[in-house]
């Protein structure tokens, strides 16, 4: 793909309909470029204001899942950059072939890090628009998520190291079709990644649903209504958050929150401050059922714990903390539903596509069955539940059967931490457990478009 001289691009870039003004801030603007449309329209609308110009700075990273196609974004977006005379800085996944969203933004978002320290800015500008905005609330609202989580993407997001995020696009009210537009008239090419037309991810399922009838079944503008939502979704979130810190609900230096302030006021607070404690510790879109417990107790003032993604987190005299000791799930079987985490004991369960890279390593053993494993996609339904006497199963590679109990002993798992492992079950028989490998059953045998990729996120079994 050839970009047009720099003479041209750049009086191509300076036709773009101005963006809103940038918040305050000091020192360089960095912009996350992919080289896909959405990007590309933003980096070229930020490079059209003159007085912001000097200030750009270009940050790409190369996540390494699509072989050649991944080097020639990052050869696209350096090429471009050097037309527009804007500096730009390539980041490099550490591995390469298919990976979880998590971990893919877990490696972009050091990446960021990283260069905040070298290139000190405060402000990163990415690139969603207001097509993101309703996806990112349908997703959300099918999960159950709280007022932050449905807020989001926000305009202007900050963070707790000190830097922001800007979203001029959504500010400005821009959908996908419109940048389309604009870039076609311009002549600006970008590059097009096909794995966002897969049916795999759920954001691409939604996307092609509202691609093909969202006009029709909500009505024309409809992701203006969406983003309208979310802004009033968050104010209301953040006059939440600021009474909770009026109330002295704030986290301490040891990670604990004090609540008993909240007793007899609304739920909708103590699920708030639930919600913030939360992410403080790492855990996002906590499940309803996880929160209940918590915010009951905390509205009452009563004491009680809950089990959220492995951690135990409980109210104890007015006070929240992190249970440190592992929980016990019972026996009770819990299904497991494809696409949707299992907050409750931090369980993904998703069909991808093993490519030959991924395959190649798994077959040397690059990726340890702790965490994550691959295995063909299962014809019944799948089920978690804790260990119970006399489970049995035929690990990847065994030549027979073997007590569960003996298999956990042997991989020296700590006995603390054997009644917090899921015992993943397809039609009742075990699949997986985490720390050991897969069923032999459903051994995968080469590259396969349809695998099934079982991720926990629990605690940790060093």
């Amino acid at each position: 793909m050839s970009l047009p001289t720099p003479d041209a691009l750049r009086a191509a870039a300076s036709r773009l309909p101005r963006l809103p003004s940038p918040p305050a801030s000091a020192g360089p603007v960095a912009v996350a470029v992919s080289g896909g449309a959405d990007s590309v329209y933003l980096l070229c609308a930020l490079w059209a204001d003159e007085a912001l110009r000097p200030r750009l700075r270009v940050l790409h990273f190369d996540h390494r899942v699509r072989g050649e196609a991944s080097a020639e974004d990052a050869l696209f977006v350096s090429a471009l950059c050097t037309a527009l005379g804007v500096p730009c800085v390539l980041g490099l996944r550490a591995g390469q072939g298919a990976a979880s969203e998590a971990d893919l933004r877990s490696a972009r978002d050091a990446f960021f890090a990283e260069q905040r320290q070298v290139i000190d800015f405060e402000l990163l500008c990415t690139a969603h628009h207001l097509d993101d905005v309703a996806e990112n609330a349908l997703l959300r609202l099918a999960r159950g998520a709280g007022l932050a989580g449905l807020a989001a993407p926000r305009v202007l997001q900050e963070f707790r190291d000190g830097h922001r995020r800007w979203r001029p696009l959504i500010a400005a009210g821009i959908a996908k079709s419109a940048l389309l537009a604009s870039l076609r008239s311009a002549g600006i090419p970008w590059r097009e990644d096909a794995t966002n037309g897969l049916p795999i991810a759920a954001r691409n399922r939604i996307r092609a649903w509202m691609a093909e009838g969202g006009e029709v079944a909500l009505g024309a503008g409809y992701a203006e209504g969406f983003a309208r939502s979310a802004r009033i979704i968050g104010e209301a979130q953040a006059a939440l958050a600021c009474w909770a810190r009026e109330l002295g609900c704030v986290i301490r230096n040891d990670g604990s929150m004090p609540v008993s302030s909240l007793r007899g006021r609304p739920e909708a607070l103590a699920q708030e401050c639930v919600r913030e404690f939360l992410h403080h510790h790492g855990l996002n879109d906590p499940s309803a059922k996880s929160l209940l417990p918590l915010t009951a107790a905390i509205a009452a003032g009563d004491d009680a714990q809950s089990a959220v993604s492995g951690l135990v987190v409980r109210v104890k005299g007015g006070e929240l903390s992190v249970r440190t000791e592992a929980p016990s799930f019972g026996p009770v079987e819990r299904p497991v539903r494809i696409g949707s985490p299992d907050n409750e004991v931090g369980l993904l369960a998703e069909i991808v596509e093993v490519d030959a890279s991924l395959w190649a390593s798994l077959s040397r053993g690059d990726i340890s069955p702790a965490q994550e494993v691959y295995v063909v996609a299962p014809k019944a339904p799948l089920a978690w539940r804790a260990r119970v006497e006399g489970d049995r199963y035929q690990p990847l590679g065994s030549p027979g059967s073997a007590k569960l109990s003996d298999l956990l002993i042997n991989r020296k798992i700590p006995a603390e931490r054997r009644e917090a492992l899921p015992v993943v079950l397809c039609g009742g028989e075990i699949l997986w457990v985490p720390g050991l490998p897969p069923a032999e059953s459903a051994r995968l045998t080469g590259p396969t478009k349809g695998a099934l990729r079982l991720t926990w996120l629990g605690l940790c079994l060093g």
